[in-house]
């Protein structure tokens, strides 16, 4: 009995370091983010950025900067735009959440074609979860190229709206 105790306690205290495991970040010279679970793994250059995770919060890819195009930011008090960009191309408007793959393969698809788009987390800001709603928003993402919307993971459908607003 005492054995099988002495099991169970080597076996919490391993566990318990495996779950303090920590996470650093950093971006590289293309712009892309990587984690790493050892500080020897990043490259040397990057280490002073390199920041352990726990420190900073929740930490998203969505942190990360476009590497082809950069979302224009807004506030949570701003609604958002329908704007033409100065190409005289429809605005592209992303709303997504942190957690979705397809979200993250739409961003990383609008940054590899170099469309200027603007991404909402309608989990953190209360004004687009609104104006996802508005726009029937029943997954995500919800994607909307000047007066179209399209929902879920269609790059053609977007290829196809930012074209035609070209």
């Amino acid at each position: 009995m005492r054995i099988s105790a002495a099991v169970v306690a080597v076996i919490v205290l391993v566990a318990v370091g495996v779950c303090r495991a920590e996470v650093y970040r950093y971006t590289d010279s293309k712009g892309e983010l990587h984690f790493v679970d050892d500080i020897s793994k990043v490259p040397k250059k990057y280490r002073k950025q390199a920041g352990n995770t726990e420190s900073q919060g929740n930490v998203s890819v969505m942190d990360a900067t476009p590497t082809s195009a950069s979302p224009q930011g807004r506030t949570a008090q701003e609604p958002p735009k329908q704007q033409i960009t100065s190409s005289g191309s429809a605005n592209v408007e992303v709303f997504i959440t942190s957690w979705c793959g397809y979200c993250k393969k739409m961003v990383r698809f609008l940054n590899e074609k170099g469309i200027p788009y603007t991404a909402y987390d309608i989990e953190k800001d209360s004004v687009a979860a609104r104006t996802y709603r508005e726009l029937g928003g029943n997954g995500v993402p919800v994607v909307r190229v000047g007066s179209h919307v399209v929902h879920g993971y269609s790059p053609e459908a977007v290829m196809s709206y930012y074209n035609e607003g070209k």
